[in-house]
């Protein structure tokens, strides 16, 4: 307190200046030290950005190279196996009253399009076919899960 009390009746004319010249030595040091600081910060930051670029770059690759293999796999061969079961089980039902079953039948496209998506395995069905196919490859399943999102599709029916 009592020094407070003599700054305050301290002539400020009497008082002697402050050195400018170290003042502004200071100053140039800390500005000098903290742009060299920042301009390490972000030559390191660039570099890690550019790794994970490159990082990415190669996924990506991998990715296109790995939808390409799943494209060539053929799906031919597990459709008519499929769809050669269920015509041989309607001819067998058509084959003992084929009037009675002229009439059923042009009714029940109606009604037997909306349940046919319900009836089919997921795994069965086009749209989701090749997304089991590279859960079979060996794709990790949150990536095919993302991959069917971005698609539209549902990607809980892979459980």
């Amino acid at each position: 307190q009592l020094r407070a009390k003599n700054l305050s009746n301290a002539d400020v004319l009497q008082v002697p200046p402050l050195n400018q010249k170290r003042i502004l030595a200071f100053v140039n040091h800390f500005l000098v030290n903290t742009c060299n600081f920042l301009n390490e910060f972000a030559l390191g930051c660039e570099t890690k950005f550019v790794e994970m670029e490159r990082q990415l770059q190669k996924t990506e690759a991998s990715l296109v190279i790995l939808e390409a293999k799943l494209a060539s796999i053929p799906t031919d061969h597990q459709v008519p196996n499929e769809g050669a079961g269920v015509p041989a089980q309607s001819e067998a039902t058509e084959a003992p009253t084929p009037e009675s079953e002229i009439t059923p039948v042009s009714e029940k496209p109606v009604d037997e399009a909306p349940a046919e998506p319900a009836g089919v395995r997921a795994c069965e069905d086009v749209r989701y076919r090749k997304f089991f196919k590279m859960l079979h490859v060996g794709v990790p399943a949150p990536a095919v899960k993302q991959k069917m999102q971005s698609e539209g599709l549902d990607p809980r029916l892979l459980e």
